[in-house]
């Protein structure tokens, strides 16, 4: 059977009970207030890439704010969809099928994001660095990259910051997910292999479960400032625990780890 990451329409309606506007909102409120010369207010971004994009959600409404937006994944379906959703809503949208840890753009950008714990696709400490070399390389001076990975709570916490399981009314349905729920960390290369399941109900059709299990590796905060100076070339300016108000990251209520990063000035 595929697995989740070949089934984009299982994926995009997995994911569907993320808010993308008001996260973009945050993404741009963000672009603004650190993207100048050494924290200084800058003006909006004019493009932005969106790494692991899977559909594409949040590179797709940032094209709908008007940004010359770029969607980059490694899988050849997920690239498919994405130029199949931005075609149908008429957007203007550039899909590259790269691997993230090694790519090169044409030109700069300046804002890159990474969304929806992505990054937990990288496995090594080497990856990481890799992958930050290949953004560094494809941002303007000052410019700006976003990285949202899970909380650091979620697996070494008693209590998690996040369910592993939940159902979300779709246009055509519901999906149920259940993502991990009793999966076991390891805990010498913080990997764990999630088994994920998820079930689409379709009104009027058929009813359709894909499973899979996925290798994530779950970085936390003091790993990520480690894997940043030593990739050198960035600076992390803020980190917040949420998309809305501005939430510490280590405040109670945080359920996400979110960093933001700009590259040096030129």
């Amino acid at each position: 059977m595929s697995g989740i990451y070949d089934e984009p329409e299982f994926y995009q309606a997995a994911c569907a009970y993320r808010d993308v506007p008001a996260e973009v909102d945050a993404l741009l409120r963000w672009s603004g207030r650190f993207r100048g010369p050494d924290g200084s207010e800058a003006g909006p971004p004019r493009s932005v890439l969106e790494l692991a994009a899977g559909p594409a959600e949040h590179a797709r409404e940032l094209a709908r704010r008007g940004l010359e937006a770029t969607a980059l994944d490694l899988s050849v379906a997920m690239c498919a969809r994405a130029r199949e959703l931005a075609k149908a809503d008429e957007l203007s949208l550039t899909v590259v099928e790269a691997d993230m840890r090694d790519f090169r753009l044409p030109g700069d950008v300046d804002l890159a994001v990474t969304m929806l714990n992505s990054l937990c696709h990288l496995l090594s400490l080497d990856d990481m660095l890799r992958h930050l070399a290949s953004v560094a390389r494809c941002l303007s001076p000052n410019g700006l990259y976003i990285m949202e990975l899970a909380h650091p709570a979620d697996f070494f916490a008693a209590e998690h910051r996040t369910t592993s399981e939940w159902s979300t009314e779709v246009g055509d349905g519901t999906v149920s997910v259940r993502w991990g729920a009793q999966d076991q960390i390891d805990p010498v290369t913080q990997i764990t292999r999630e088994h994920v399941s998820v079930t689409y109900h379709k009104r009027h059709g058929p009813v359709r479960t894909v499973t899979d299990v996925v290798p994530n590796r779950f970085w936390t905060a003091t790993e990520m400032a480690a894997a940043i100076r030593l990739a050198g070339g960035f600076t992390v300016v803020a980190s917040y625990g949420d998309f809305d108000a501005d939430l510490p990251v280590d405040a109670a209520g945080a359920w996400r780890m979110i960093l933001v990063l700009r590259r040096a000035g030129g």
